[in-house]
C-alpha cells in the first residue's frame, strides 16, 4: 500500500486490503447463497409467526418499512459516480421499494445472516464483517438497473437491445447500505437469532458445512 501512494496498511498487503473493501474481512470470502439459503428459509417462517405479536418483530418491520419510504428517488445505475456513499446507499434502498420487496423479508434476511454468523464457528465476529454481509444479502434482491428497448430498421426487422449496469459492490456504500439495513433490527438480532437457530436446527437439520475449496 505504500509503495502504491494509497496509504500505509501497516499489517496487511492490499490484496488483503482490497478483500475487505469488498467482504468486510480481510480474509474471509462473502458468504455464498448456498450457504445463506437454508437460515433464510428458516427466519422467514419464524419471523412470519411472530410478525403479528412480537413488539420486536412489529417494531422492525415497521421502522424498515419506513427507511425504505424515506430513501427518496430511483436513479439508474449508470448515474451514481460521483454521489456520496450515504446518496448511494438510499439509493440503493429505494430500488429496494420500486421492486417491491416487503419489509419483512428484508427483516428475515438480516436475521439470517445473523443466525448463520452466529452458527458458523469460521466467520469473523466483527460487526463490520456482518454489516457487509447483511448488504450484500439484501441487495441481491434488486440490485443494478436492467433495460430493454425494440429497434426497428428500414426494412421493418426488429432486434431487441438490452442494458443491464451494475454499481461497484465494495468500499462505504456497502457499510451505508448495510448499517441501515441494520439499525432497525437491532433488538430483532438480540431477542431472536437463538429462535432462528433452534427453528432451523427443529425443522432444517443441523448446519452442513459448505467446501469453500
Amino acid at each position: 500500500m505504500k509503495a502504491a501512494r494509497e496509504g500505509l496498511a501497516p499489517f496487511h498487503c492490499r490484496r488483503h486490503v482490497e478483500h475487505r473493501q469488498r467482504h468486510g474481512s480481510y480474509w474471509r470470502p462473502s458468504f455464498k447463497a448456498s450457504e445463506l439459503r437454508p437460515f433464510i428459509t428458516a427466519a422467514t417462517a419464524y419471523v412470519g409467526l411472530r410478525a403479528a405479536n412480537d413488539k420486536f418483530i412489529a417494531a422492525a418491520i415497521a421502522d424498515m418499512g419506513r427507511a425504505l419510504e424515506d430513501a427518496g428517488p430511483v436513479e439508474i445505475a449508470t448515474r451514481l459516480k460521483g454521489m456520496s456513499a450515504t446518496k448511494r446507499a438510499k439509493i440503493a434502498l429505494a430500488r429496494l421499494r420500486v421492486e417491491g420487496v416487503p419489509p419483512q423479508r428484508i427483516v428475515s434476511i438480516v436475521l439470517a445472516v445473523a443466525a448463520l454468523i452466529k452458527a458458523d464457528a469460521t466467520a469473523p465476529r466483527a460487526k463490520e464483517f456482518r454489516t457487509v454481509q447483511i448488504c450484500k444479502a439484501v441487495h441481491r434482491l434488486a440490485s443494478g438497473t436492467h433495460r430493454v428497448w425494440v429497434l426497428e430498421d428500414h426494412q421493418g426487422r426488429k432486434r431487441q437491445i438490452e442494458m443491464h449496469a451494475f454499481p461497484k459492490s465494495t468500499g462505504r456504500v456497502l457499510r451505508e447500505m448495510g448499517r441501515m439495513l441494520e439499525e432497525p433490527c437491532d433488538w430483532v438480532i438480540e431477542k431472536h437469532v437463538e429462535g432462528v437457530l433452534a427453528h432451523r436446527q427443529r425443522y432444517g437439520g443441523p448446519l452442513r458445512r459448505v467446501d469453500r475449496s
